[in-house]
């Protein structure tokens, strides 16, 4: 199971180990008496010439010559080409407009309460700090060398909204359920099966980034962690808990669907291109 993120925004400050690659770390980006827009990137990991962009205020829309400035700045750091996060439809037609390319198409769903919270069958633990360096292998694992992130840019998307959650189940959790043993390539017990990175900003919830081992996919873990993440918003009294996927990841779709996820008419996309024109 793997569901993409919308790493196109974020908030607060990143620390310095996380940050280490970042090479435009808050720096506002503007051009002439425009709205100055912050924005940072860094290198994707599947290529170290292409930046990932990522806008730190969604609220203003970038323009075309937004882009070309930041594609400016980014060759003079030596990258090739950019990547946007996955942008909601205004803020893509400036993409678009500034010549980049559409190189993914995004669902994006919407559940309201009652809240469907489903019974987990494997016990979740808070992903602290000393097990987060596990994450970037699974993420690798279920999402491919193209999407996949590394710790920096996990760390964004935790970070994205003002409270936030990370959880993982082991795989010690599957072996005592009788789900996955240490043979036949499960995962070792120690090891993370899955996690789930779940935010709220208001009264809005976000399933952000939903990464499950191949080797112990469709054992319950994708399950377990919506149910944490979706109990968790519903504590917190959200009225609106947002996810989006890949369209073709039936999977993921027919898991939402019955945890009550709708979809919307609204999509989202991820563009690339040349850092210069």
């Amino acid at each position: 199971m793997s569901v993409s993120p919308a790493l196109g925004q974020t908030r607060g400050h990143v620390d310095e180990a996380a940050d280490r690659r970042l090479v435009l770390t808050h720096v506002p980006l503007s051009v002439g008496s425009g709205a100055r827009i912050p924005a940072r990137a860094h290198p994707t990991p599947s290529s170290p010439s292409t930046a990932q962009l990522v806008l730190l205020d969604s609220s203003t829309v970038a323009s075309v010559a937004h882009f070309e400035q930041w594609g400016a700045e980014l060759r003079s750091h030596g990258f090739t080409r950019m990547r946007t996060g996955a942008l909601a439809p205004r803020h893509a037609l400036q993409a678009e407009a500034a010549g980049l390319a559409c190189i993914q198409e995004l669902v994006l769903l919407e559940a309201r309460p009652p809240f469907d919270v489903p019974t987990g069958r494997h016990r979740t633990v808070r992903a602290r700090r000393r097990r987060m360096p596990e994450l970037p292998a699974v993420d690798h694992a279920a999402f491919g060398d193209l999407w996949r992130l590394d710790l920096a840019m996990l760390h964004d998307v935790r970070t994205a909204t003002p409270a936030a959650r990370a959880r993982i189940v082991a795989a010690s959790s599957l072996v005592r359920s009788g789900r996955a043993s240490d043979g036949g390539g499960a995962p070792a017990t120690g090891a993370v099966a899955g996690f789930l990175l779940s935010g709220r900003a208001g009264r809005n919830g976000y399933i952000q980034r939903l990464a499950v081992d191949p080797r112990v996919q469709r054992h319950g873990v994708a399950t377990s962690l919506l149910a944490d993440a979706i109990a968790w918003l519903r504590r917190r009294k959200v009225q609106r808990v947002f996810v989006n996927t890949h369209v073709e990841n039936e999977p993921a779709l027919r898991l939402y669907r019955t945890l009550g996820f709708a979809e919307l008419p609204e999509r989202l996309r991820v563009f690339e291109g040349p850092t210069s024109r």
